[in-house]
């Protein structure tokens, strides 16, 4: 019999803020700054901005039906299995790779200060961290559960010392009015969009939330009103304490330790290492949720070895799609290691999904008045407006080549799988 674990309102909150924030709350600041300088802190408020009707959407949506797979179980059955697919397909890559950047990213720091490590490759370093996360995570969701108070908590920790602290050196003098290119809020909004996406990751494991018809939509409104509040808060914070030195460094926390604290207090590497902790939280919680959206794919038969993938153990973990989407993680990693386009990618696989779900609420509000059909309509404007910039961005960046050929693959599989099913009947 399978064990069946039920998580609580906090406990799904937390879920979503250890994903959204990841890596980007605390190496965003510099390119933000390099493009908008003082008013840097605009581009998530006009992110949220952008956002906030796809948030009401995909919480209206999640009303209606709490089971794993979320946006693409609630595409499938208002869009069609093609459209579905489209939009579960997409999301799970992205998130994916998501994953796989934030698992680098934590690795890649410590192999450049931590002697032992350099004995190995990072790729190896990659492949045993996302193995252990996975492991972990196969051992159940009470132990998930636990973990995310622990990942939280060092996620906290250096965010407060950013918003506290950098008032002891915040200089005034810093908030110069000068001529800022506001077109440049065109190439911002995505790089704030990236820490504020993950919102609706709870619905991939809405079937496992306590009272899900409430719960999940106040877990996805509650989290991200705080992650808005945090990181338009660590932006201003750390713009006023650091001005435009924060433009010269990737990780500006460490900089603010040592402006903060003397040349000899360890404080400075103990806060830094918080913070790549709390970017461990966010793969460890993105590896959880997102494998079950494969689960889904491939309980519909969109995929060949549906009892295989499919597999669930005592601890109710999808364990074999898990595995999955780890290799496929280091696989783009073993191709690409370059941030900029699979950060992109990432945004524009998940707007994909925002969108075709904006269009499933229009849909299931046909028949309703009109002033219950603006906000899926705002979505759908909001979200291709944002696949609009990320195509823009992609093609002046350059498109990531290992991403849509790993996307086109799984495509592939699913037509193989519909012809020889169709063959066979």
């Amino acid at each position: 019999m399978i064990k069946e674990n039920k998580i609580s309102l906090i406990t799904a909150i937390l879920i979503n803020i250890n994903i959204m924030i990841g890596v980007g709350v605390f190496i965003n600041p510099s390119p933000i700054t390099i493009f908008l300088e003082t008013f840097g802190f605009l581009s998530y408020l006009i992110s949220a901005f952008l956002l906030l009707p796809i948030v009401l959407t995909i919480a209206k949506l999640t009303e209606k039906k709490a089971v794993a797979g979320g946006l693409y179980i609630y595409n499938k059955e208002t869009l069609g299995n093609s459209l579905g697919f489209l939009s579960g397909w997409s999301y799970f890559l992205g998130k994916a790779t998501s994953a796989g950047l934030l698992v680098n990213t934590f690795v890649t720091f410590f192999h450049g200060r931590i002697s032992i490590l350099q004995n190995f490759s990072i790729l190896t370093l990659d492949a045993i961290l996302i193995f252990v996360l996975m492991f972990l995570n196969i051992l159940g969701l009470n132990l998930g559960g636990k973990i995310q108070y622990i990942f939280a908590s060092t996620k906290f920790i250096p965010l407060f010392f950013i918003i506290f602290t950098s008032f002891s050196i915040f200089n005034t003098n810093f908030f110069i009015l000068t001529q800022t290119d506001f077109k440049n809020l065109f190439f911002a909004i995505p790089v704030a969009i990236y820490t504020l996406i993950s919102f609706e990751i709870i619905c991939s494991i809405g079937h496992m939330v306590k009272n899900p018809e409430k719960n999940i939509k106040r877990a996805i409104l509650y989290s991200f009103f705080i992650v808005v509040t945090i990181t338009t808060l660590v932006q201003i914070a750390l713009f006023f304490a650091l001005g435009k030195e924060l433009t010269t460094v990737s990780i500006p926390v460490f900089l603010l330790c040592s402006k903060i604290f003397s040349i000899n207090s360890i404080i400075p590497s103990i806060i830094n290492s918080l913070v790549f902790a709390s970017i461990l939280g966010g793969a460890f919680s993105l590896i959880s949720s997102n494998c079950w959206n494969l689960y889904a794919l491939s309980n519909d038969n969109n995929f060949p070895f549906k009892k295989f993938i499919t597999k669930i153990n005592k601890n109710n973990v999808p364990y074999i799609s898990m595995f999955i989407q780890g290799i496929l993680a280091l696989i783009l990693l073993a191709i690409s290691q370059n941030q900029v386009n699979l950060q992109y990618m990432v945004v524009f696989g998940v707007t994909i999904a925002y969108l075709l779900s904006s269009i499933s609420l229009f849909k299931i509000l046909k028949e309703s008045s009109f002033s219950n059909k603006i906000i899926p309509i705002l979505a759908i404007l909001s979200s291709s407006y944002l696949i609009f910039i990320c195509i823009s961005n992609i093609s002046r960046v350059g498109i990531s080549i290992p991403f849509l050929t790993i996307f086109l693959i799984g495509i592939s599989l699913a037509i193989f799988k519909k012809l020889y099913h169709s063959t066979k009947i």
